[in-house]
């Protein structure tokens, strides 16, 4: 599955110390965010079921994870409010028709305990929500008032898209032998990429393109370790023989290959990649990868 929300359900991620007028400024457009998400889904005419399905996604709930790294990276780097709420629409709808696909391949029946949208309204609304909240990704984007930049923001709105759907064909695919590298291939392109577009599309924005690959690296790096993090907790499910085979979950390949100690050499990795993304995520200008550091901090008090 897809990597999910990391703190608490009532937990505000905003780096601290932070002054108040910082967090009422943070908080006031992630509430647009809000808005605009659903308006997103449900502006279109006629009204059709993928957009309701969509619109019941939107409000099983989330941290918003990827619209939040958005917001703290457009406030860093002094985006005008709408062009930061463009930004963070267009990542969050891309990473939940991402969630609403995911769970139709998975079967998975619950999401945030609500029932998925494809055990809820059948595949084929499923994949008609997911392909409509892809498609209004793409209309949010168009908001930003920097018109000079939308083809460079498109084409690399378009670029993580597809470097995210290569990566979960690799999921789908499953492990074709017990190599790590593949493993944090899957990761690096399934989750890194989503993680990355925010702050990507932030530093093109603010005309800071020379900080683009560290920002990339620094999500990737994190991806990867979150997905560990992940393989270890879903350790029990994925050892079910009827799972075992299929299963990208890193203990058991490392086990399979012969690996003393999985689990432990599998924390060890996870902290690297933590490290690599720290590093990285320190030297993006104006604090933008302050968020980073600070998931990248929660996230390793789990190991």
């Amino acid at each position: 599955m897809y990597a999910q929300a990391i703190p608490s359900p009532h937990q505000v991620l905003i780096p601290r110390p932070a002054p108040a007028t910082a967090v009422a400024t943070f908080g006031s457009l992630l509430d647009a965010v809000e808005l605009n998400l659903f308006h997103s889904v449900a502006s279109h005419m006629p009204p059709s079921d993928a957009a309701t399905a969509a619109a019941c996604h939107l409000r099983s709930g989330g941290q918003r994870v990827r619209a939040r790294l958005a917001i703290h990276a457009g406030l860093s780097l002094q985006l005008a409010p709408g062009d930061i709420v463009a930004i963070a629409t267009t990542v969050e709808l891309l990473h939940n028709a991402s969630l609403i696909h995911d769970d139709l391949q998975d079967r998975d029946l619950l999401r945030h305990g609500v029932a998925t949208v494809w055990s809820a309204f059948g595949d084929n609304t499923a994949i008609c929500a997911g392909d409509l909240m892809l498609a209004m990704a793409y209309g949010a984007l168009g908001a930003v008032t920097q018109t000079s930049l939308l083809p460079a923001l498109l084409n690399l709105t378009l670029a993580h898209t597809s470097k995210a759907i290569h990566g979960q064909c690799l999921d789908l695919a499953g492990p074709q032998h017990d190599d790590i590298a593949s493993y944090e291939a899957m990761a690096r392109a399934k989750s890194g990429a989503l993680l990355s577009l925010p702050t990507e599309l932030a530093l093109l924005a603010a005309g800071r393109a020379e900080a683009m690959p560290n920002a990339r690296y620094a999500a990737e790096s994190f991806a990867i370790g979150y997905q560990i993090v992940d393989d270890i907790d879903d350790i029990d499910i994925d050892s079910d023989p009827l799972k075992i085979a299929r299963s990208f979950n890193i203990v058991l390949m490392l086990q399979a290959g012969g690996q003393a100690s999985a689990r432990a050499a599998a924390v060890k990795r996870a902290q690297h990649h933590f490290g690599c993304a720290a590093a990285a995520a320190a030297e993006l200008p104006g604090g933008t990868g302050d968020l980073l550091t600070t998931l990248i901090q929660r996230l390793a008090q789990r190991l």
